[in-house]
């Protein structure tokens, strides 16, 4: 039965794998110099330390690991309290915690125009500080969009990825329901106790994935800090799109470079965490006699 199932999504996994391998490799190969639409055929890792040595490389990789990392962590910490809370209340308030995954069902670039149209100096929420005589004038309204701390592109993934979080904890939570928890609790256990001994370790390889995924996705994100980033302060995602935008064709194997060198960094994150995992509480390292 199971080589049967293997055999139905082979087809699927088949195809995407192909088309999958085949970008890889034609990024890879660019990016090391082999171009011969444009006459370059002579392989070479110059464009890969022409990348790594500029300035605007350096700020955008920071900005971006800026971006990646507050808005995972964030939204690993927040998610997995509400996930707490709709434990707790799921007997009482289950409507609440199906509410609470409608933001998951929303796109982020329909989220960011969202953000856009409350947030800005001319949004809605400024209009109405201005009604209430809060401001005198939109000028005076916070720069909240567009701004050099990416406040409104962390609110876009906060209100994204929160629920996300939430809602996958909370059925692993569920699980966790009447097991080894309650028997920690009735054996004298105080909550936290409970929590941090009991449910943290259990859970604790869900909150890897989840970083990865989370990471991966915020950290080489493009149509949000497109909408609402700031242009003097770029993303990596970003400066790869700018450099596909160059009519010059000389500069493709650079911006392959850059593409090829965010895939990597999303890796070595990916590998970091996988590592760092199995050694905390909960890891398969820590039970290896």
């Amino acid at each position: 039965m199971k080589k049967r199932h293997l055999l139905l999504i082979f087809p699927f996994v088949g195809l995407n794998s192909v088309v999958i391998i085949a970008a890889l490799f034609k990024s890879l190969a660019v990016s090391l110099g082999y171009y011969p639409i444009i006459g370059l055929n002579q392989v070479t890792f110059s464009y890969y330390w022409e990348v790594l040595r500029d300035h605007y490389f350096v700020q955008a990789l920071l900005y971006s690991l800026y971006l990646g990392l507050g808005a995972t962590v964030g939204a690993l910490i927040l998610g997995l309290l509400m996930a707490l809370v709709l434990e707790r209340a799921a007997g009482r308030h289950r409507f609440l915690a199906r509410l609470f995954a409608v933001p998951i069902t929303i796109p982020h670039i329909i989220v960011a125009l969202m953000i856009m149209q409350l947030l800005s100096q001319s949004g809605l929420i400024s209009r109405l500080a201005i009604h209430l005589h809060l401001i005198a004038s939109i000028d005076d309204f916070p720069l909240l969009v567009n701004d050099r701390w990416g406040i409104a592109i962390m609110v876009v993934f906060f209100y994204k990825e929160i629920p996300y979080v939430a809602v996958t904890m909370l059925a692993i939570l569920r699980q966790l329901r009447g097991g080894y928890t309650t028997a920690a609790r009735n054996l004298g256990a105080s909550r936290w106790q409970a929590f941090w001994h009991v449910t943290l370790p259990l859970v604790q390889p869900t909150l890897c994935t989840l970083f990865i995924i989370l990471f991966c996705f915020t950290f080489a994100n493009f149509e949000v800090p497109f909408i609402l980033g700031n242009p003097g302060n770029e993303t990596i995602a970003l400066t790869i799109y700018n450099q596909f935008l160059q009519p010059d064709l000389q500069s493709r194997p650079a911006a392959f470079a850059l593409n090829t060198i965010l895939s990597l960094l999303c890796l070595a994150v990916t590998l970091l965490a996988l590592l760092i995992s199995r050694l905390l509480p909960g890891g398969k390292d820590r039970y290896v006699k």
